[in-house]
């Protein structure tokens, strides 16, 4: 947040002169900025109360009494009356005319720029890992990150760790079926579930055919077989209180256990569940930094391959060396450091693994500085982005520095879509950059709020024989298109360009806020139209599980 231009924001504000552009600007840092909207309050508090006071003191009497005849000329301390009278005066006179321009600005109406509603979402947990998961294809896919509202929860195999918002865990094993009912409760369908409950969710409950289970802070696990007829339950440590149906309820700390059905068994007896065919957290952990090792090893064998591509202009596959700090390297073979690229004030993070360099965009000046020589006739654009947010209009991927004829833009419109555009010349006035055509190809909404914060593989594909743009998300065609201003042979060029930005200021000129907000992961540039085949395979070799 800018401090000087808030203020500056304010005080437009405060005196009713905000343009419509500055009110634009205004709204949305009030939008996303926490300290902003603290800061107006404070401010516009302040504004009423100065007015009110304003209002009073102008209608007050200024003096309450007057100096006596004959009374002492000089106060205690030997400053003569008239001197002090004269300085009262001015004083008086100078809070008048603050008064009256505070008092004149009261009669007109406040104007508070609107304010967009809270965002809010449904929700009592979280799906906060998967390994090896598999979800029913009839059903909304799930993702690792998701929210998760209440209503059934279907695994056909793997493991998924669902954390509620209470602070329970539940470690789920396919194939295996769950209600979520609410923050602290579910119900366990079918399959195997580990449950681990802290301190500050004591109290969770979770329902079994047969039985109900009140955790007191412990950890334990449920298995129901596929009908979902019987349940059993083991404690390994701590207690649950259990509520066999029609039976009174019974406190089974570490190592008990208990079977019940529904209709409930005739007597509850000790379940023989072993705790070795439960999987726990920790070791779901350990599986996942395993198979996170290998997803690593086996996308560095396929970027190897990727960076010998005789198609390639240039290949950005991120790995930090720190040498130098700000130098990101063309990694295409043959090697050509006129290539490689320079960053600016995005800072180096973790990738797709843990293992995995990235960079962090997130303020207006953050970009990857390049310049590209030589012209084309067909491109292919691929990457790996984690998006944080969609604050502004357009949110680069990479833009040329100009907008000039055959340069590419491509970038993630405010609404989720991704946005592929290139500019030509009218061919009935070739010399009118007013005329210019701008060829602009979108696809359907790929992001939204539930979706980001995870990593996504984007790409676009394009020649200009056809004219068509082909654009793709985690390795599926979301769009296909032709614009009507299309016409063939016309060549692509990029000179100087930015990853993650819009071109470099003219001086003692604004520029556009277009930073992309968020991270980025590998990032290619071919002089080919890639197929729908090898950007699924980018996509398959690149994915983080």
């Amino acid at each position: 947040m800018n401090r000087d231009r808030l203020d500056f924001l304010l005080m437009q504000w405060s005196a009713g002169a905000l343009t419509g552009e500055e009110a634009g600007e205004f709204q949305a840092m009030l939008r996303v900025e926490p300290e902003a909207r603290r800061l107006f309050r404070r401010h516009a508090n302040l504004d009423v109360a100065l007015r009110e006071w304003s209002d009073e003191r102008t209608s007050a009497t200024p003096w309450s009494a007057v100096q006596a005849p004959g009374a002492a000329e000089r106060n205690a301390r030997g400053v003569p009356w008239p001197r002090i009278a004269a300085i009262a005066a001015a004083l008086l006179l100078a809070g008048s005319w603050i008064a009256h321009l505070l008092h004149e600005r009261a009669g007109r109406a406040l104007v508070m720029p609107p304010i967009a509603e809270e965002r809010t979402a449904q929700g009592c947990a979280v799906l906060a890992q998967t390994l090896d998961a598999a979800f029913p294809a009839d059903l909304p896919p799930r993702a690792t990150g998701e929210t998760l509202a209440p209503g059934r929860f279907k695994l056909d195999h793997g493991f998924a760790q669902i954390e509620f918002f209470s602070g329970a865990t539940l470690l789920v094993e396919g194939a295996a079926e769950l209600e979520i009912v609410s923050a602290w409760e579910a119900r366990c369908l079918s399959g195997k579930v580990r449950v681990r409950v802290p301190p500050a969710a004591r109290g969770f409950r979770l329902m079994a055919p047969g039985m109900k289970l009140v955790d007191l802070g412990t950890e334990f696990a449920v298995n129901v077989d596929a009908a979902g007829q019987s349940a059993a339950v083991r404690v390994f440590e701590g207690e649950v209180v259990a509520h066999p149906a029609g039976q009174p309820e019974i406190s089974l700390r570490a190592g008990g256990g208990l079977r019940g059905g529904s209709p409930p068994a005739a007597s509850a007896g000790l379940a023989l569940l072993d705790p070795k065919v439960f999987l726990g957290t920790g070791q779901l952990q350990d599986l996942v930094s395993q198979r996170q090792e290998e997803r690593f090893a086996q996308w560095q064998a396929w970027s190897a391959r990727n960076a010998r591509d005789a198609r390639l202009i240039a290949y950005y596959p991120f790995k930090h060396d720190s040498r130098w700090e700000r130098l990101v390297t063309d990694g295409a073979e043959p090697l050509d450091k006129t290539r490689n690229g320079g960053a600016v004030g995005v800072v180096w993070t973790k990738g797709r693994w843990p293992m995995k360099d990235a960079l962090r965009f997130q303020r207006p000046g953050d970009r990857v500085r390049l310049s590209l020589a030589g012209d084309y006739r067909a491109l292919t654009l691929s990457c790996w982005v984690k998006v944080d947010s969609l604050d502004h209009r357009y949110n680069s991927l990479l833009l040329t520095d100009g907008y000039d004829s055959g340069q590419p833009h491509w970038q993630i419109y405010e609404d989720g879509r991704l946005m592929f555009s290139l500019i030509y010349p009218d061919p009935a006035d070739p010399s009118s950059r007013a005329k210019r055509r701008n060829q602009i190809y979108y696809s359907p909404p790929v992001f939204t709020a539930a979706n980001r914060d995870r990593w996504h593989h984007l790409a676009v594909a394009y020649d200009n024989q056809t004219g068509e743009a082909v654009q793709y998300f985690d390795g599926e065609l979301v769009s296909r298109e032709v614009s009507p201003f299309h016409a063939p042979g016309r060549p692509i060029l990029f000179g100087p360009c930015e990853l993650g930005n819009w071109g470099l200021p003219t001086e003692g000129h604004k520029f556009p806020i277009r930073n992309l907000d968020g991270s980025m992961d590998e990032f290619a540039i071919y002089s080919a139209r890639l197929t729908d085949q090898e950007i699924r395979e980018q996509y398959e070799n690149g994915k983080p599980f």
